[in-house]
């Protein structure tokens, strides 16, 4: 089966806000949208979100299907070749997917194609596009879209956990030390900016008047702390490792897995990110979405146990640095669990963000239908 890796171009795009949380944070170099903002005024029409997300796609470095190609259920008939395509960070979710397309795990008639999105505008115009079926989503955002009416269904959680507060601070002890600082925070509406905002607050301080939030890719949040010009910062893995790495003055200063059993009285993990799909596409390929989720787990825990193969993947094909995907794989907060089975850990997830501010997700808590149900 030929494996077409396409990456999207990215522009300089820090990521563009979502979720509409921490309206007084500012960027480092912001790129404003229409579609962004229609969902952030939280204008639920599909067309306006659909038009204006199309208009700013990135082009993709090489198309091997038309955009608004269809797939048709390779486990129900026909000898054609499908194209799964597929929209994932360059980040943990990521990585078992590698794997999948290296084996041939969903046979030699379906082709895994990866489009890497790199802000919430790329991975909007993806939902949004017809040519993709398949996502890996923070959960915040995938709750914000199907709250506004988007055709989407978190499959799993994959990513738990796997956030820290980094600093080069040695005075700092915890939240309330914040008071008159900037952090730098990646991943704008996603769960660490969430958490971030929620943990300051619990402090009893306001972003946007005791603490600055400035939102960096990942990448430059590392960049930034290994200079020394970011002193606080919240980052996820494999980031962490490689900013701890680079400046030896840069230590974990909070876990936010800590933070959050202490915010909830539970020893429960922090659910992160996940697999999610097109609604349409699960019923419409019932064999396929089962047998994508099979496969997916499975290569998840091939990557827990060779991590170093896992790494020259991730290298190969999304341009991380082997050393520090190997390094920083026992803590990336890989585990799977079905969106069922998770369903506790989101409620209560959930639950904590709409009690802060519901537009972080949406409005509301989402409901029963945007949980994928095996045949």
């Amino acid at each position: 089966m030929k494996k077409n890796l396409s990456f999207l171009l990215a522009f300089g795009l820090v990521f563009s806000s979502l979720a509409g949380c921490a309206p007084q944070a500012r960027q480092a170099d912001t790129k404003a949208s229409v579609s962004v903002q229609a969902i952030e005024s939280g204008d639920s029409s599909r067309e306006s979100l659909s038009n204006n997300a199309k208009t700013s796609a990135p082009e993709t470095a090489e198309a091997s299907v038309p955009e608004n190609a269809e797939i048709s259920d390779p486990g129900t008939g026909g000898g054609e070749s499908s194209v799964l395509k597929i929209g994932v960070p360059t980040a943990p979710p990521a990585l078992p997917v590698l794997h999948m397309m290296s084996t041939n795990a969903l046979g030699d008639q379906v082709e895994i194609q990866l489009d890497v999105w790199d802000g919430p505008e790329q991975l909007i115009a993806m939902v949004q596009d017809g040519g993709h079926q398949m996502f890996a989503f923070p959960l915040t955002v995938v709750a914000k879209l199907y709250n506004k009416g988007l055709d989407v269904q978190l499959m799993n959680v994959n990513t738990w956990g796997v956030t820290y507060f980094l600093t080069s601070d040695p005075d700092f002890r915890d939240w309330s030390d914040l008071k008159g600082k900037t952090v730098y925070v990646p991943l704008q509406s996603s769960p660490p900016d969430a958490l971030t905002q929620y943990f300051i607050s619990a402090a009893g301080l306001k972003v946007g008047e005791d603490v600055e939030i400035i939102y960096a890719s990942t990448p430059e949040v590392t960049s930034l702390l290994a200079s020394g010009k970011a002193v606080y910062a919240t980052q996820i893995e494999p980031q962490v490792t490689a900013a701890l790495s680079q400046n030896p003055d840069v230590r974990r200063a909070l876990s936010f897995e800590e933070e959050w059993q202490k915010a909830t009285g539970t020893d429960t993990m922090i659910p992160n990110a996940g697999f999610g799909a097109l609604a349409s596409f699960t019923e419409e390929n019932p064999e396929l979405a089962a047998r994508f989720e099979k496969a997916y787990e499975e290569s998840l825990e091939w990557v827990l146990e060779h991590p170093e193969e896992a790494a020259a993947l991730a290298e190969e094909h999304l341009g991380m640095k082997a050393r520090m995907v190997q390094k920083a794989i026992p803590t990336m907060g890989l585990y799977y669990k079905s969106a069922l089975d998770a369903k506790a850990e989101l409620d209560t997830f959930y639950q904590m963000l709409n009690e802060f501010d519901a537009a972080m997700i949406g409005g509301e808590i989402p409901d029963e239908d945007m949980y994928y149900h095996e045949p």
